[in-house]
């Protein structure tokens, strides 16, 4: 678990980052209206997307890492571009903690603290 000061410059960094996550959530809507040909696939559009995600959460979690230099900051695989959450592990010592960012609502941020 984060100690209390790092969960609460955690949630004052992430307020910076608002604008990513609001691109996030547009890629997810983007997703969301693929249209699919007669085979049910539509890859390049989806591989397009998913690279867009990737670019976003990545800017993300090296933003978090330039605050939080003592701990390992990993992004756990994505589920699917459906998901609006991030889920990233923090890292320190023995102390692992694991968060989920729910960026479905824009303008606004939900954060889990799993472990």
């Amino acid at each position: 678990m984060l100690k209390n000061e790092d969960y609460e410059l955690l949630k004052e960094n992430l307020s910076e980052y608002q604008r990513l996550f609001e691109k996030l959530n547009r890629v997810a809507d983007q997703f969301a209206m693929i249209e699919y040909d007669e085979s049910g696939f539509c890859f390049e559009e989806e591989e397009m997307l998913q690279r867009h995600w990737l670019k976003l959460s990545t800017k993300v979690i090296e933003g978090l890492h330039e605050v939080f230099s003592e701990y390992t900051i990993e992004l756990l695989e994505h589920k699917g571009l459906d998901q609006r959450v991030l889920e990233i592990i923090f890292l320190r010592d023995d102390l692992k903690s694991e968060l989920h960012i729910d960026y479905s609502e824009n303008g606004a941020l939900s954060i889990s603290q799993i472990s």
